[in-house]
Order: C-alpha cells, then sequence, then structure tokens
C-alpha cells in the first residue's frame, strides 16, 4: 500500500492497494478531491496487466465530504468504464448523506 498525497499535513489519506482498490480517510472536499482522482489513474497504472476486474473505492472512513464525494465517483466510473472495470464504492455515513438523491 503507498500513501498518496502532498508532504504538507493533509485533511485526506488515500491509501492505494494495487491488488483490490484505493482506501480514503478524512476529509474529502474541493481541496482533496485531485489527489484522489490522481490516485485513481495510478492505481490502474499499478495494475496494468493484472487480473483485477473490480476497482474498491472504500470511502467508509470519510469522516466529511461535500459534493466532491459525487465527483471522486464519477471520476472513478468514467476511468473503470474506459477500462473495461467495474467499481465498488464502499461509502461512509457522511459519503451516504451527500449522495443521497434530494427530496
Amino acid at each position: 500500500m503507498t500513501s498518496t498525497g502532498p508532504e504538507k499535513s493533509s485533511p485526506v489519506t488515500i491509501l492505494i492497494d494495487g491488488a483490490s482498490g484505493i482506501s480514503v480517510t478524512g476529509i474529502l472536499d474541493a481541496t482533496t478531491l485531485p489527489e484522489l482522482n490522481r490516485a485513481v489513474l495510478e492505481f490502474f497504472d499499478r495494475a496494468a496487466g493484472s487480473e483485477i476486474d473490480v476497482l474498491t473505492l472504500d470511502l467508509s472512513t470519510v469522516s466529511a465530504c461535500d459534493g466532491a464525494a459525487s465527483a471522486a465517483v464519477r471520476h472513478a466510473q468514467s476511468v473503470c468504464a474506459d477500462r473495461a472495470m467495474a467499481l465498488r464504492v464502499v461509502p461512509s455515513e457522511a459519503v451516504r448523506q451527500v449522495m443521497a438523491p434530494r427530496r
């Protein structure tokens, strides 16, 4: 597993496991979204040629988020679709609330 992100203290920790997926802990917002989008692309660079058919995007430990959570999932869906790979998202309660349809 590898942590990504800048050397400075970041409100998010992103771990890439080339065998299964990406785990995100902390705050997912407009300031941390680019880190996650880069991690999705990096995952595919590492997984090239492997037998992986599902990317797991584990957001279960995201403590706070905004619309960036939806943008992150859309980006991951797009990248997965380009590579004919399925996407599995494991949301936290904070992510569920942001992604739930508004009534």
